[in-house]
């Protein structure tokens, strides 16, 4: 399971790279996204896309697929039809992060890109009225089995849209999950490595540039 992440580009480059013609949300760079904290996603709205602020997490939060969605199974939930149809969304990420757990020792590790090339991942997003008249937009990852550098560290891993994939499953014509479902992609082992980082991803309030940084060790027992 996903359960880190990181988006460290700056915020013109974002707005190039995704196409986005709105910026609803503060950007910032950020080094440690956790659950449940509001993160940088994009949707479509009148054929604009934009980028706005989404609480990572469906509600309730220790719901099965609350988090990352099971991209081999969601067509079939029925609870998921109508936000995989019509309420799909691309997460931006430049890094991800697991761990090497052996005995007592929790090593934590980013997995990126070789290219450090920020890519986007297919999610999609519910809206949650709340009491106080404020609805909540909460937001799922699509994540596959691990490839090859990710096995053996964390169970899943996010999935992937090349760019053609990201306009077919942001377009509001495209009303049906099976005629977008075949651009989802598996992240191309062949392009990624993985580097250990320090114990501060570890901590949910950290978010500095320290969380992403690689720090010495030996590479050998992270291989296989």
């Amino acid at each position: 399971m996903c359960q880190r992440f990181s988006l460290t580009v700056g915020l013109d480059e974002l707005v190039e790279q995704f196409r986005i013609g709105q910026v609803l949300v503060t950007y910032v760079p950020r080094y440690n996204i956790s659950p449940t904290q509001t993160v940088p996603v994009i949707y479509e709205y009148g054929k604009q896309r934009m980028m706005d602020g989404l609480r990572w997490g469906l509600v309730p939060y220790w719901s099965k697929d609350a988090l990352n969605a099971d991209g081999r199974t969601i067509a079939s939930r029925s609870i998921f039809r109508r936000m995989v149809n019509k309420q799909r969304c691309v997460i931006p990420c430049n890094g991800f992060y697991g761990w090497l757990s052996e005995g007592k020792v929790h090593q934590p590790l980013r997995f990126v890109f070789r290219d450090r090339r920020t890519f986007g991942i297919p999610g999609f997003y519910e809206v949650w009225p709340r009491v106080d008249g404020e609805d909540v937009l909460a937001f799922t990852m699509i994540t596959t089995e691990p490839n090859s550098v990710v096995q053996g560290y964390a169970d899943r891993m996010p999935a992937m849209l090349n760019e053609e994939g990201i306009d077919a499953w942001l377009s509001e014509a495209n009303v049906e999950y099976r005629s977008v479902y075949h651009y989802v992609r598996e992240l191309p082992a062949a392009e990624m490595e993985l580097y250990p980082v320090g114990g501060y991803v570890n901590d949910l309030t950290k978010e500095a540039p320290e969380c992403a940084e690689p720090i010495r060790a030996s590479y050998a027992s992270l291989r296989r």
